[in-house]
């Protein structure tokens, strides 16, 4: 199977427009990549899709439904040592990813090769 990108533009920290891809590799069922320019965020699958109807996560990834007005997008705050940043995702493509994953490793039949992943990690990616 091969990945989902799903490009849109965000709003960062509430001024300014930028590229971003939501990406969806079924190779790991449970996770979904945020792609910020060359910063990558990974986070649970789950808690994009539970942050699109109420907030949802602790600690570096966030994500709540915008109450405020803009009830067409999402909001994912990220926070690292280098600061924090709050993106508007649109809804729409959010969802349309969420519902594309969900047609590829339906929620709660995700499986993963663990003979594959042993092999990483007993004998590095070139074992793959």
């Amino acid at each position: 199977m091969t990945e989902l990108i799903y490009p849109a533009t965000a709003v960062l920290n509430g001024q300014h427009r930028v590229p971003v891809s939501l990406i969806y590799d079924p190779a790991d069922p449970w996770a979904v990549t945020l792609a910020v320019g060359a910063r990558l965020w990974l986070f649970a699958r789950d808690l994009l899709a539970s942050g699109v109807y109420e907030p949802a996560g602790h600690g570096d990834v966030q994500v709540r439904p915008d109450t405020g007005g803009a009830v067409d997008a999402v909001l994912v705050s990220l926070s690292s040592p280098s600061g924090t940043a709050e993106l508007a995702l649109p809804r729409g493509t959010v969802e349309a990813l969420l519902d594309a994953a969900d047609a590829l490793v339906p929620a709660g039949h995700e499986e993963i090769d663990w003979d594959t992943e042993w092999s990483h990690l007993t004998e590095g990616p070139a074992a793959a």
